[in-house]
């Protein structure tokens, strides 16, 4: 079937190339060659993911390459002949049975458990890493239904947890001087609130199928219940649905109404009981839903357990959200800090200069302090106000202020120069001692 190269790169766009071999009768591998040979770009899984979901995908768009080719034709998808009923004695040739044109089925195909297409996986998946994809492939093409295998280890403990319950919701129930009444402490077990109990059998064969395949797949079952996926945790209910009935009055609610009825007819008021219209019903149908609000649920044609794939699929895109979320708040986390640590790198050096500034000044002033003694010195020298021996005493002193000299004292020992006046001066004040 002939198409142009251009409508081809606007159908697979817009429907996916599974879609467009499925809607022309198309083979899909050829489809998948000729795009390959003729350079027409496939969208990847997060492309499908953000139209689902309507996000931006204009830049995730690849644009068509230019070409000489203009038309491109590709097979149609063989179909096999009806093998006919052979008579006593015929030997049916093995090309009699199938067209030449017929393609043999990949091994991925022929072995599979579950029916799901290895490509559509592939394109998907396409944000986990290649050998992650390829064990989540290998493992629903190989895995087991058993009907008579024990159940998951988790399972099995939730399924305790459950008649541990019914029994201390039974011990509640009894009344409160009898010597097997219990007070009923113990937490509710997840799913049992959704959950009737002709279904629990049901509900415990198939978290054993979804924890059983996860592990396989190398991904780790919490003892709550979850999946962990690395760093990330994915939480899901399964939910049984109600049929919503007339409620039918019970023998107590007959006679509150008749009761309610009488006090009517002898007085202007009385309370009416409090009588439900409706009665909700559990029927069997399940649904397994994900935190992000997206689920799956029986069909006519498919329950949850023939549905592992799918199930399968939609934990890994409630992963990925999860995923996106926790490394999205981590490098906003991540750019918070890195403010946060520019921010007390530049207050330190902010403080080191303030303090290098004070230091300097405290500098400045003893070497303003050593030239007024200085002159104030010659000043004595001229007037001969003082004696040799004060005017050498204080001229050791301006060397001991002035910081291009700081000579040492012999009792007083080095100034420190960069130390505040109040310092210095708090350091020359006498101090008094008791002998």
């Amino acid at each position: 079937m002939k198409f142009s190269r251009d409508q081809l790169y606007q159908e697979i766009w817009e429907i996916s190339a599974k879609q467009v071999a499925n809607k022309y009768g198309l083979n899909y591998p050829a489809l998948l060659k000729k795009c390959k040979e003729h350079g027409i770009p496939l969208p990847n899984g997060k492309y499908w993911y953000n139209k689902k979901n309507g996000i931006d995908i204009q830049e995730l768009i690849i644009a068509l390459p230019d070409s000489s080719v203009k038309e491109i034709e590709v097979e149609k998808q063989a179909t096999k002949i009806k093998k006919e009923k052979a008579t006593s004695g015929d030997i049916l040739p093995i090309h009699e049975d199938i067209k030449e044109t017929d393609t043999v089925p990949s091994i991925e195909e022929s072995t599979a458990k579950f029916s799901f297409d290895v490509d559509w996986v592939r394109s998907s998946l396409d944000y986990l890493e290649s050998e992650k994809i390829e064990t989540i492939i290998f493992v629903l093409s190989t895995f087991e239904l058993k009907e008579n295998k024990r159940l998951h280890k988790k399972v099995s403990s939730y399924k305790e947890s459950v008649v541990n319950w019914n029994k201390r919701v039974k011990a509640a129930e009894r009344n409160y001087y009898e010597s097997r009444y219990e007070r009923n402490t113990l937490e509710q077990p997840k799913f049992l609130k959704e959950i009737s109990s002709e279904q629990l059998p049901r509900l415990y064969r198939i978290l054993d199928t979804i924890f059983s395949v996860f592990e396989q797949i190398g991904e780790i079952v919490t003892d709550d219940l979850c999946i962990r996926f690395g760093k990330d945790i994915v939480s899901f209910e399964i939910i049984e649905s109600t049929d919503k009935i007339n409620h039918e009055l019970t023998k107590e609610e007959a006679q509150q109404l008749v009761k309610y009825n009488d006090e009517i007819k002898r007085q202007s008021y009385a309370s009416k009981p409090n009588i439900r219209k409706y009665d909700y019903i559990p029927n069997g149908v399940f649904r397994i839903k994900m935190t992000n609000g997206k689920y799956i649920k029986d069909t006519k044609s498919n329950k949850l357990e023939d549905m592992i794939p799918e199930i399968v699929f939609l934990f890994y895109q409630c992963y990925f959200e999860i995923r996106n979320r926790r490394e999205q708040w981590e490098e906003a986390q991540r750019i918070r800090e890195e403010e946060k640590q520019k921010a007390r790198i530049l207050q330190e050096r902010i403080d080191q200069e303030k303090k290098k500034t004070r230091e300097f000044l405290n500098i400045l002033s003893d070497y303003k302090l050593a030239n007024e003694i200085r002159k104030f010195v010659d000043i004595l020298k001229e007037s001969d106000k003082a004696d040799q021996e004060t005017i050498e005493w204080m001229s050791r002193k301006a060397d001991w202020i002035d910081p291009t000299i700081s000579a040492e004292d012999e009792l007083l020992g080095k100034r420190e120069h960069h130390k505040a006046d109040e310092e210095k001066d708090k350091f020359l004040k006498e101090e008094k001692y008791y002998w």
